[in-house]
Formats: structure tokens, C-alpha cells, sequence
């Protein structure tokens, strides 16, 4: 199917159009106070990842049961096309401007080549659901692990090492009522040694995702942020690698946040650290396979 033909946005329904946009996301930042907003947020980032925490929302307030998201083009090139009819939903894409020098504003793409964002304009885009055409693969960082109460022995090993790499010693033992902790002043992470490996795993996370989300340093965070935020960074990393524990880790959150600026610094903070422990497991067992 050949590229549909539309017609060119004057300057005035450009600036319409973003403004629109922009007004949505206020709306569905405001989502994320809420328990049921937090959740949806927190079980697409699995599949999602390609996309800002901003952009996120504004997909999931569109249409909530995306799953794999791409532009007209995007769809083309892995032999899929969008149905006629089907209503695209609008994301913000950065207005980049290539520059020779660089300076505080200037970023780099995966060429090479330096840039800066001048601004923000309106793209187009569409869900899984709403094209037809070949199959797709397996994403490329799905991997496979043993869900019924285990996890492979290389998933706890490297998110140890990443631990360790950060100056904590671990240690596995009696943690009274709680799965793990913390402790920053001997800067040991301790995690209970009477639970079965996906939950031992999983809590090592949380564990991680409090030092990695700068717990013992930010000001004025409350425990139940604190929290929120660690247990949301583990919900994410067990999804992606195949641990299937959102039936009963996602917290409760509505009303965990006083305002929506800081629920939307939350989930920056979150899909940050949720996406530099996944790398790093994704690429050690890429490693491991080849």
C-alpha cells in the first residue's frame, strides 16, 4: 500500500494542533495521581519504551490498550500497514535543527551528527491494533525466564553485580517484616533468604532502584513516594524480562502524590532508572547467547 496523500497544515492549524496536544498531556499527567492511571503507566512501559515519559501518557490517555506504537512510515518498513479509517494518535516529536558547535543545548543523534531542539511539533502515530500485514517478531529484549516461582541465576547475579558495582555489600537473611532493605549508613542491601528466587529477584530490584533513584540523597521525599518509586522501577524490570509479578506488586497509590508535577518527576525518575537496569540486563544476556 502506497503512502496516504494529506493535506499540508497551514501555520495556524500547526500551532492549533500542538496546543491541543499540550493541553491533553496536562490531563493525563494528572492521570498519574491516581492508582488506576499509576498502573496503566507502569504495565505499558514493558512494550513501550521507545517513547518519553511525556509522550507515554499522551499515548495511553488516546488509547489506553496500546501495545506497540509506531509512526504511518514505521509500520511500512516492517511490512505492516495502518487500516483505512483508523484515527492516529498524536504525540509531541522534537523540532530538531542540525548545528557545527557545540554548546549546554546541543545533543547528538546516533550518527553522530550535533543538533538542537528548538521547539516541538505534532506526530501522527498508530497501535499494533490498528494495522494489518506481517507478523512481528519477538521484541528484541524479551527473555525468556522460568516463571513459576523461580528466575535464572544469571538475572540475580547481574543485578547483584549491579549492586555491588555501586559500593553495597549483599547479604541474604532475616529482614523482619519486610522482603529487603536498604541500609545506606554500612551501605549494605540485605534480602530475605526464605523466599523463592522471582521474589528474591524482584525484591534485589526494589532494593537497587532505591539507590539508583537517589533515596538517602533527594529532600522531602515521603516513604510512600520512596516506595511507590522502587516498586514501580521492579514492576518494570520483571515485566520486560519475563517475571510476571504487576498482579501483586503494583502499589496502591492514589492520593501517594500532593500535586501532578511531582507525580510526572516521579515517573521521569522511574522509567530512568527502570530503563538503565534493563539495558544492562538485556545486553548481558545478549552476551551470554552469542
Amino acid at each position: 500500500m502506497s503512502p496516504r496523500k494529506s493535506r499540508k497544515l497551514t501555520p495556524e492549524e500547526r500551532r492549533q494542533r500542538l496546543t491541543q496536544v499540550q493541553e491533553r498531556l496536562k490531563t493525563a499527567v494528572a492521570d498519574l495521581t491516581s492508582s488506576d492511571g499509576w498502573h496503566a503507566m507502569v504495565t505499558s512501559r514493558a512494550w513501550l519504551r521507545r517513547y518519553s515519559v511525556n509522550n507515554l501518557m499522551l499515548i495511553l490517555h488516546q488509547y489506553p490498550d496500546a501495545r506497540d506504537v509506531r509512526a504511518f512510515g514505521a509500520w511500512l518498513k516492517v511490512g505492516r500497514h495502518v487500516r483505512r479509517g483508523e484515527r492516529g494518535i498524536r504525540i509531541l516529536a522534537p523540532v530538531r535543527y542540525r548545528v557545527e558547535e557545540e554548546s549546554e543545548s546541543t545533543e547528538t543523534d546516533d550518527t553522530g551528527r550535533r543538533y538542537q531542539v528548538r521547539g516541538f511539533t505534532v506526530e501522527t502515530v498508530f497501535d499494533v491494533s490498528q494495522t494489518d500485514g506481517d507478523p512481528l517478531p519477538e521484541p528484541a529484549n524479551a527473555v525468556p525466564v522460568e516463571l513459576r516461582g523461580a528466575a535464572p541465576e544469571h538475572l540475580w547475579n547481574q543485578v547483584a553485580a549491579m549492586v555491588a558495582a555501586r559500593g553495597y555489600k549483599l547479604e541474604r537473611g532475616d529482614c523482619g517484616d519486610a522482603y529487603g532493605y536498604v541500609d545506606y549508613r554500612t551501605r549494605t542491601v540485605r534480602v530475605r533468604d526464605n523466599v523463592d528466587p522471582a521474589q528474591a529477584v524482584k525484591t534485589l530490584t526494589h532494593e537497587l532502584a532505591h539507590i539508583l533513584c537517589d533515596h538517602h540523597t533527594r529532600t522531602g521525599l515521603t516513604r510512600q513516594r520512596r516506595e511507590v518509586e522502587a516498586e514501580s522501577v521492579a514492576c518494570l524490570v520483571s515485566a520486560v524480562m519475563g517475571l510476571d509479578t504487576l498482579a501483586y506488586s503494583v502499589p496502591y497509590v492514589a492520593g501517594w502524590a500532593d500535586d501532578t508535577d511531582a507525580a510526572h518527576t516521579s515517573a521521569e525518575h522511574v522509567m530512568a532508572v527502570a530503563d538503565q537496569i534493563t539495558e544492562h540486563l538485556v545486553e548481558h544476556a545478549r552476551q551470554a547467547v552469542a
